[in-house]
C-alpha cells in the first residue's frame, strides 16, 4: 500500500476519527503534490483536523500531543510513519505494514529527519459525505450476512434430512460440508486476490517473509490457463461451488456424494503438482493454496471413510454438477474485465486530478485561456482579505442551479482567506423576476457590512426554494432597492461586452477558468 495513504489511515484511526479507506487512497493519491507531507495534511484538512508541519529536535518532539505524522530515513528513502509513544528509553511507531514497530531512542533520533506534522481534532472533525458511504457498506454487510445466513440455514435442513432418513453418516457428511464451506471462502479470497491483490488483509495474510510469497505462486504462468484467460483460482472457486450446491439440492443425496467423492478422488494428482511446483519450481508458498490444498486431502480422507465413491452415478446430477461448474468460470470471465477496467478508470481519474491540481499545470492553461478586457471596478459586490493570492470573479445568475452550487465553495476559499471575491450578475431591469434578488444584495451591500452580505448571499444560495419574497422579509430595507438599477445596468453592459454566455463563468486573476476545470478543482489547487 502507498505509504501516505497507509499513514493517513493509521493516524486517522489513532485519532478515533471515522473514515473510508476509499476517500483517503482517492485524496491522496490526487494530490497534485503527493508523495509529500503536504499530501497527508492537505487530507487531513479536508477532515476538518487542524495540523502543523515542523522541524524540531526530539526533546521537542517528546513534549507534542501524540500521535503525530513523523518522516524517518530508511535504506536512502524517505518514509512517514505515525509516532505512538515516546519513553526515556524507545519510540514507538505504527509504519505503513500496519504493524507497531519499538526502537531504542538512539536508533530512532539516527532515521529521524527532524520533520513531524502534529495534529489535533476538533468539534467539527469528520470525513465529508461519510454518512452515504457508511450506509452503502452497512447495506452490503447485512446483504452478505443474509446470504450466508440463508446458506447456513439451508445446510441445516438438508443435514436434518440425512439425519433422519439416517442413509448416510451424518457426522461425515457435516464435516465434508464444513470442508466445502472452506474450500468456498478460500476460493472467494483467491477471486479476491485476482483484483485486488495488494489489499492490507489479504497482504497481511499472506505475508510471512522468507518463502512465502503468495503474488509470486498466484501471478505465476502455471496459474493460468488458455492464454490466461482462465485461472485456476476460478477453477478452485467453481468446482467448491459447483460441489456444494449439487450436494444442497439433492439433500446429500448418494449419487451426489459418489459424485464429489470421484472429483474429490480425482484433484490429488492436482494437488500434487501444486505442491512440487511451490516447492521445488518456484520455491516460494501461498497460504491461500495450502489451505484449498489441505481441504482436498480432507475431502479425499472424508470420501475414503465414508465410502461415498461406492455408489452409483446419476447423469442428472452430472449435468447439473457440469452447469454449476461452468456458470461460475463463465460470470468471472465477463466480470474481472469490468472489475480491473473500473480499477483502471480509478487510477486514470486519481491520475487526472493530480494532473489538475499541479500549480504549474494549472496556472499555464490559465494564461492561455480568455483575459478580460474591460475593467469591472466598482461593478457586483466585493468580498476582499488582506493577503488574499487571487482575484476570482464569479459571474452569475441568481436562480441559476450550477451558481448556487458554486457558492459555498468559493465562499469557503474567501473564509480561508486564499481568494478576494467579486461577485457579478447577468441580470437585466427590465426583468423584475431576475433583478429583484439582485437589487436586494446590492443594496444590502450598501451598507457597508460585509459580514451582512455574506449572510444574506448564504441565505439566498443555500435555500432549496429561491423565493424572493421570504428573502426580502428575513432581509428586511427601507428605499435603497430603487437606486440599484444603474449598478445593474454597468454590470449587463460589462458581461454583453465580455460575451458572458453562461453561468456561472468564473475569472482568476483576469483570466476566465479554463474548460478543464471545475469550480470544485479550484478548491483544491488554489491553495
Amino acid at each position: 500500500m502507498d505509504n501516505c495513504v497507509a499513514v493517513t489511515d493509521t493516524l486517522l484511526g489513532r485519532l478515533k476519527v471515522k473514515h473510508t479507506h476509499e476517500f483517503v487512497a482517492d485524496t491522496v493519491l490526487s494530490h497534485g503534490e503527493h508523495p509529500s507531507l503536504l499530501a497527508i495534511a492537505d487530507t487531513l484538512e479536508k477532515y476538518n483536523t487542524e495540523t502543523l508541519a515542523v522541524k524540531i529536535d526530539f526533546k521537542k518532539l517528546s513534549e507534542i500531543p501524540l500521535p503525530c505524522v513523523v518522516q524517518l530515513k530508511e535504506r536512502l528513502q524517505e518514509i512517514f510513519v505515525v509516532l505512538n509513544a515516546i519513553s526515556n528509553e524507545s519510540v514507538s511507531y505504527v509504519a505503513d505494514t500496519g504493524k507497531p514497530i519499538q526502537l531504542l531512542k538512539e536508533e530512532f533520533i539516527k532515521k529521524w529527519t527532524g520533520i513531524a506534522l502534529l495534529t489535533e481534532t476538533t468539534a467539527e472533525t469528520k470525513e465529508p459525505g461519510i454518512e452515504k458511504r457508511l450506509t452503502v457498506k452497512r447495506t452490503r454487510r447485512f446483504l452478505l450476512a443474509g446470504i450466508f445466513a440463508c446458506l447456513g440455514l439451508w445446510i441445516l435442513l438438508a443435514l436434518r434430512t440425512i439425519a433422519v432418513a439416517g442413509t448416510t453418516d451424518l457426522l461425515l457428511a457435516a464435516s465434508y460440508t464444513l470442508l466445502k464451506g472452506i474450500g468456498l471462502v478460500a476460493g472467494v479470497l483467491l477471486l479476491w486476490f485476482e483484483v485486488d491483490e495488494y489489499n492490507p488483509t489479504l497482504q497481511n495474510f499472506c505475508s510471512g517473509g522468507g518463502k512465502v510469497n503468495c503474488n509470486a505462486v498466484l501471478s505465476s504462468a502455471q496459474a493460468k490457463l488458455f492464454n490466461g484467460t482462465v485461472s485456476l483460482s476460478s477453477i478452485g472457486f467453481s468446482y467448491f461451488f459447483a460441489t456444494l450446491a449439487i450436494l444442497l439440492l439433492t439433500d446429500f443425496s448418494s449419487s451426489s456424494l459418489a459424485l464429489s467423492g470421484y472429483l474429490s478422488i480425482a484433484t490429488l494428482p492436482i494437488i500434487l503438482a501444486s505442491v512440487y511446483y511451490q516447492a521445488v519450481v518456484i520455491k516460494q508458498w501461498c497460504k491461500f493454496c495450502i489451505v484449498v490444498q489441505a481441504v482436498l486431502v480432507l475431502e479425499i480422507v472424508l470420501t475414503v471413510l465414508g465410502g461415498y465413491y461406492k455408489a452409483a452415478l446419476v447423469l442428472e446430477s452430472t449435468s447439473l454438477l457440469a452447469v454449476f461448474f461452468l456458470a461460475p468460470l463463465l460470470l468471472w470471465s465477463w466480470a474481472k474485465p469490468l472489475i480491473d477496467t473500473k480499477k483502471e478508470t480509478n487510477l486514470y481519474k486519481r491520475g487526472l486530478k493530480k494532473l489538475k491540481n499541479n500549480l504549474n499545470v494549472f496556472h499555464g492553461l490559465l494564461s492561455k485561456s480568455r483575459k478580460i478586457t474591460n475593467t469591472t471596478e466598482g461593478l457586483g459586490i466585493i468580498l476582499t482579505n488582506k493577503n488574499a493570492k487571487y482575484d476570482v470573479i464569479k459571474v452569475c445568475n441568481p436562480y441559476c442551479g450550477p451558481c448556487a452550487d458554486a457558492h459555498p465553495v468559493l465562499e469557503a476559499l474567501v473564509q480561508k482567506g486564499i481568494i478576494n471575491l467579486q461577485i457579478l450578475f447577468t441580470a437585466r431591469i427590465e426583468d423584475d423576476h431576475i433583478a429583484n434578488p439582485v437589487r436586494h444584495f446590492l443594496a444590502i451591500d450598501t451598507l457597508g457590512k460585509p459580514k451582512e452580505t455574506q449572510k444574506a448571499l448564504d441565505a439566498w444560495y443555500n435555500a432549496q426554494t429561491k423565493d424572493y419574497a421570504l428573502f426580502s422579509k428575513a432581509f428586511p430595507l427601507n428605499g435603497a432597492l430603487a437606486v440599484q438599477d444603474e449598478k445593474i445596468t454597468k454590470m449587463r453592459a460589462w458581461c454583453d461586452v465580455e460575451n458572458i454566455t453562461h453561468t456561472p463563468t468564473l475569472f482568476i486573476n483576469g483570466h476566465e477558468l479554463p474548460n478543464e476545470y471545475s469550480v470544485e478543482d479550484v478548491k483544491e489547487v488554489l491553495v
